[in-house]
């Protein structure tokens, strides 16, 4: 009788031990296997589309799906996130050795209009923009300089997506399977995670990463220093409510105005409104669709959160967070508060 008594505690404590012992193992790959499986959620639709062209090898169709996300997104990825860690260092050196001309041009154009009317005002805006560009340094130099950990994790990362797409179904099913939860539930809290991931990845952030492509490449083609890097930084202004994209094109059409290219400046003004501003209106409806509708505001402190938590990756592990939590959130109000209300 004793003994039947212990089989459960037993069986726990011996459980939990291992959960804690495999979570260690995988905890280095874990960040790698979240993107892989956002990713196995953003491009499913065409992995299903491969598999009916190649009436049901969903192996082929799961490797050509891979090889499409490898060529159209992690290369050129993988490329301009290099092209802002050469851009960064460059900038922090120059800044650091002889940043009076750009320090002296910053206290041209906002210092003294503000102490004008503030006359307190006097940031320390050195400071502030070299701690800045050595955290991106240092952050962008574990993905870019530990070449070899890269690698792995992209090859890695790529495996698993294949596995994802391939055998995304079983994954699903086994996970029903274990939760306590009812399968209605379960199937539920997976579509609307679905759902999610959807609006905020594929609406929000392509829409901001597009928008910051264009925006750096306006930057490149009218002559403004390190274009990739503050395309990158108008890509998360592009999350802003309200703001976009245009709390890095203005500084920047200012900064050529002051430095006597004003050909160049009005040609970025007529690039920002044309070329960068009219993006929401042609992608949105096609990326967003029926979303989530999760407020940008979210998404931004989700992306800024994310990277300052995860680093780099938060850039898409942040939303994929935000994700989650909006559909558990949107399970416990439609289903468990609605039941409590009903028996009540």
């Amino acid at each position: 009788m004793t003994a039947k008594k212990l089989q459960l505690p037993y069986f726990i404590t011996l459980l939990l031990v291992v959960v804690v012992l495999a979570f260690f193992i995988f905890r280095p790959f874990l960040a790698t296997l979240a993107v892989a499986g956002m990713i196995a959620v953003i491009i499913h639709p065409f992995h299903e589309r491969f598999t009916k062209i190649l009436k049901g090898h969903a192996g082929i169709a799961a490797l050509l799906s891979v090889l499409l996300v490898a060529i159209g997104i992690l290369v050129p990825l993988v490329f301009l996130g290099a092209l802002v860690f050469m851009e960064t260092r460059d900038l922090y050196f120059s800044l650091t050795s002889n940043g009076g001309n750009y320090f002296g041009l910053f206290d041209t154009l906002v210092t003294q209009p503000v102490r004008s009317y503030i006359p307190e005002f006097n940031p320390d805006i050195s400071s502030y923009l070299q701690q800045a560009l050595s955290w991106i340094v240092a952050n962008l130099g574990i993905l870019f300089s530990g070449t070899i950990e890269t690698i792995l994790h992209l090859f890695l990362g790529l495996i698993a997506l294949y596995y994802f797409l391939k055998d995304g179904k079983r994954f699903t099913k086994a996970l029903i399977e274990l939760s306590p939860l009812a399968d209605s539930h379960d199937e539920e809290i997976m579509k609307r995670l679905t759902v999610a991931v959807n609006s905020v990845v594929k609406g929000e952030l392509i829409i901001a990463l597009t928008q910051g492509v264009l925006s750096g490449f306006g930057f490149w083609l009218f002559g403004v220093p390190s274009p990739a890097l503050w395309g990158t930084m108008a890509a998360i202004g592009a999350l802003m409510p309200g703001i976009g994209t245009t709390i890095v094109i203005v500084p920047a059409v200012l900064y050529l105005l002051f430095t006597g290219n004003t050909l160049h400046a009005v040609g970025l003004s007529l690039w920002g409104a044309t070329a960068v501003g009219l993006i929401d209106n042609l992608l949105g409806p096609h990326l967003m669709g029926k979303g989530a509708n999760i407020h940008p505001l979210f998404v931004l402190f989700s992306v800024l959160g994310g990277v300052a938590f995860f680093g780099p990756l938060g850039f898409f592990l942040g939303p994929l967070v935000l994700s989650l939590l909006y559909a558990l959130i949107d399970i416990y109000r439609m289903m468990i508060l609605k039941n409590g209300k009903r028996h009540a």
